[in-house]
């Protein structure tokens, strides 16, 4: 029996080898990590009618390479989608420490999003992601994990064709709608024919979990270290003595590193042991690959969307993916009820509404992380941000909150708020100067040079 509907099909937790595949679906979501999973639930929760199918060419669990920091944006989405449970019981996080490279430091809250207590949680991705991809199934998504997707036909009018493929088998299947969740090197966009980010839109990351001898870890933490700048290391504690730790740079400045992520992760892991007196045991490293949102495609491709590591919905800065990830998921699921699924471009409003939302924000995001190439910079900023709560909540709402008020100009004025040069022949550290005003501190213009000097 050919299984038309997932209404009319066999439980979506039967493996897919037990039962005969459908040869059409309404809705099919290819990559069951964060975006498309939550894509399957809130498609199952707000249009249960539509026949929703997910597929991934791995089984679940699987570990997957991140640094496993869940922020408020994820928590505020999870509880949506009815995946609370995901973050139940585990230690909740509420504090960002930044670290500069010369070891100065600031720290701040968490930054609310959506009204939500602003609390995050160090989740790891084989955890997460199973948890997400079981959520989805029990709403009714149709499962297909172990089953790759090796080919796409966008020219057949109402429907896309996709064949599926595994192990000696192969299937032919008609969606009405397809979204494209299969990750930074995505088969899809590739068929679409949309290029893949350039090196400086790319970043290069590694990851491993450490453990302490005694308790060290408390709250998020980013060491912004000069070998890696406008890169950082993070320290993720799962809990005071286990912790996700990594670091992250540009593609295009590994390509002139002369050390490997290996030996910049050993360099990190010793400052970090030389800081807090404590050596760490090291196991489970892994390699991965971001694709920036500083290099935004077009998401809506008649019936097919990019959403998640597809769509480079990745903070250019932090390289923090899951809460846009999860926002793309639900906004063209949106798309598809507000537009209707045999639409010509079901997802045209979907595109409209994420770069409506978050296109201001990575363009915040990648205007700091030009500005944090300079170390010293890096290091006035975290001082700044030391002493201004202002720029404090500015700072923590780049790297953990989605930029509903901050802005590249915004920023900006932040910055120029807190330092002042010094006079020739003084410090060559900047010093803090209170406004006359009582308000925030003002902050340093470059002391100008005169014609000679220029010349």
């Amino acid at each position: 029996m050919w299984h038309l509907t997932s209404s009319g099909g066999l439980p979506s937790t039967v493996p897919p080898a037990q039962r005969e595949p459908p040869l059409s679906c309404d809705l099919l979501v290819v990559g069951a990590g964060p975006a498309g999973a939550a894509a399957a639930a809130h498609a199952r929760l707000r249009a249960p009618g539509l026949a929703t199918w997910l597929v991934d060419q791995q089984a679940f669990p699987r570990d997957k390479a991140c640094g496993d920091g869940v922020g408020p944006g994820v928590v505020a989405r999870l509880v949506t989608l009815g995946a609370g449970h995901i973050v139940a019981g585990r230690r909740p996080i509420e504090r960002v420490t930044i670290v500069g490279p010369s070891g100065a430091t600031a720290g701040g809250d968490l930054p609310p999003v959506g009204g939500n207590r602003p609390v995050g949680y160090v989740v790891p991705r084989v955890d997460f992601d199973a948890a997400l991809f079981h959520h989805a199934c029990r709403l009714g998504a149709i499962s297909y994990a172990g089953w790759r997707m090796t080919s796409l036909d966008t020219s057949m009018p109402g429907h896309v064709q996709v064949r599926l493929a595994r192990a000696g088998e192969a299937l032919s299947v008609r969606a009405r709608a397809v979204i494209a969740a299969d990750g930074v090197r995505s088969t899809i966009r590739r068929c679409l024919g949309v290029p893949y980010n350039r090196p400086r839109h790319t970043g290069l990351a590694i990851r491993a979990y450490v453990t302490a001898p005694a308790p060290v870890f408390q709250d998020l933490e980013f060491p912004f270290l000069a070998p890696l700048l406008p890169g950082y290391g993070w320290v993720f504690p799962l809990d005071a003595t286990h912790a996700n730790v990594g670091v992250m740079l540009d593609a295009s400045r590994y390509r002139h590193s002369p050390a490997s992520l290996e030996v910049l992760l050993a360099q990190f892991l010793r400052a970090h042991a030389a800081r807090h007196g404590a050596p760490l045991d090291l196991h489970g490293r892994k390699a991965y690959m971001l694709s920036f949102g500083s290099q935004l495609p077009r998401l809506a491709h008649g019936r097919v969307a990019l959403i998640g590591d597809a769509g480079s919905q990745v903070n250019p800065f932090t390289g923090e993916g899951i809460a846009y990830a999860l926002a793309a998921a639900m906004l063209a699921v949106d798309s598809l009820r507000t537009t209707g699924i045999d639409a010509p471009r079901p997802f045209a409003a979907y595109e409209r509404a994420f770069r409506a939302r978050f296109e201001r924000h990575f363009r915040a995001s990648q205007f700091a992380k030009r500005l944090a190439r300079s170390r010293r910079f890096a290091d006035w900023a975290i001082r700044a941000a030391a002493r201004s709560p202002v720029l404090v909540a500015k700072s923590t709402e780049l790297l953990m909150g989605e930029g509903t008020t901050v802005s590249p100009r915004s920023l900006l004025t932040v910055l120029t708020h807190g330092w002042r040069w010094p006079a020739a022949g003084g410090s060559s550290r900047p010093s803090v100067v209170r406004a006359s005003n009582g308000g925030v501190p003002w902050i340093p213009r470059p002391r100008r040079r005169r014609a000679t000097e220029a010349s």
